[in-house]
């Protein structure tokens, strides 16, 4: 792989934006096909669970600063995000349960297609695509709903089929990848390509059995954390790019492109001087824990997980918070209820899964700086936290399809 810079990218501009977010895709499995197409970023992602990755990717702010913790929350007072630009019209698909439940997120912004979009009006468009999230091969793009298998019963379906899923996995990417190309030449076709920035990334990757399971809410790691961003642009030379880029770049790159002030961020275009990232994880129930052990978190004050890390190129430290008693009722939880549990079992990974799941430090790969910086960073992170609820409240059919696409 040959890395390369690009100096002149800050003079690019653009009139038009389109945000193409692919569910769960790791790096290693688009960025070589990314990088015959326009500049491409290893990615640090700024959650492994969807909705805070969207918060970040929308406001250019970490997780403890956006207020965005689950698909509960919206960004905290005063926080600004990419729907709050009024230079332009920014817009999110008619159709497909994906972008329902972040269009709710952020206010319900106006919605459209690419084949609608306005040739006259300059427009951003952000849209959420399957990628891999399971049930992996299993999206209708006709309807762009998934088919009738949720995805715990995907997953509790191969949990001994490591093989099949992983190929699975690589469908549903390919499938999700020809529908980016598709959008690109719709765009092409109505003449507005040239004009346009095209950005393609990923909210978090997945685990593809490398820790005993299939999934992505249940731990951060390199699988969930690397993510590949990637420019498509006239302008843009196409390759690897060197250095290291963060969901919190986005904003200020789109907005450098634009000629627009994006507000306060914690990034900066085209991740420049970006040596490090910080993943944020606040541990989410959408469903309740079996009831005796719901009655136990209940009477020992409830329960809190959060998973605080920081990631150079090479690798990171990751520091889990809560207390050790009560994160084991939770994993015990899971593994009673949801699929991981049946994989983990097949795999013989219970042990070892416990161990990353409850209070503690974990090194994944080589990072160049050690724990107590990365604590040091984290804790400078944590001391720009909202201190806002900004919780709404789910219904029940919203509870349900959270459920079915497997989220805690």
């Amino acid at each position: 792989m040959t890395l390369r810079s690009h100096p002149d990218r800050m003079d690019i501009r653009a009139r038009n934006v389109l945000l193409y977010v692919d569910d769960a895709v790791r790096y290693d499995a688009v960025a070589d096909r990314l990088a015959g197409m326009g500049a491409t970023y290893r990615t640090v992602a700024a959650s492994s669970h969807t909705p805070t990755s969207f918060g970040s990717i929308l406001t250019g702010l970490y997780p403890d600063a956006s207020g965005v913790k689950s698909f509960r929350h919206s960004p905290a007072p005063g926080v600004r995000s990419l729907f709050d630009l009024e230079s332009h019209r920014v817009t999110m698909p008619t159709a497909g349960g994906m972008n329902h439940s972040i269009a709710a997120m952020f206010g319900e912004p106006p919605r459209t297609d690419v084949e609608d979009l306005d040739a006259d009006e300059p427009w951003i468009h952000v849209l959420r695509r399957p990628g891999g999230h399971a049930p992996y091969d299993g999206f209708e793009w006709d309807g762009y709903e998934y088919r009738e298998e949720s995805a715990a019963d995907y997953l509790r379906r191969t949990a001994t089929d490591p093989d099949g899923a992983r190929a699975d996995y690589a469908r549903g990417v390919d499938a999700s990848f020809a529908e980016f190309e598709r959008v690109l030449d719709v765009l092409e076709a109505r003449g507005l390509l040239s004009e346009t920035l095209v950005i393609y990334t990923s909210d978090h990757g997945e685990v593809l059995g490398e820790y005993g399971f299939f999934g992505h809410a249940l731990l951060v790691c390199p699988e969930t954390v690397y993510v590949p961003t990637c420019f498509v642009h006239p302008d843009l030379e196409p390759g690897h790019r060197e250095g290291l880029f963060h969901h919190v770049d986005l904003l200020p790159t789109i907005a450098s492109v634009l000629g627009v002030d994006g507000g306060r961020t914690h990034g900066t275009p085209w991740g420049e001087g970006r040596t490090r990232g910080y993943t944020h994880f606040e541990h989410v129930r959408y469903a309740s824990l079996p009831t005796p052990l719901a009655r136990l978190s209940e009477l020992t004050g409830g329960f809190h997980r959060t998973v605080r890390s920081t990631w150079d190129a090479d690798g990171g430290h990751v520091f889990v918070e809560g207390s050790r008693y009560k994160s084991s009722l939770v994993y015990l939880g899971t593994l009673l209820q949801a699929p991981q549990g049946r994989q983990l079992l097949h795999n013989r990974a219970i042990r070892s899964m416990h161990r990353r799941f409850v209070p503690g430090h974990t090194v994944y790969g080589t990072p160049g700086f050690t724990a107590d910086e990365a604590r040091a960073t984290i804790d400078e992170v944590a001391a720009g936290a909202t201190t806002v609820d900004t919780s709404r409240h789910l219904d029940d059919d919203t509870v349900e399809q959270l459920q079915q696409l497997g989220y805690i």
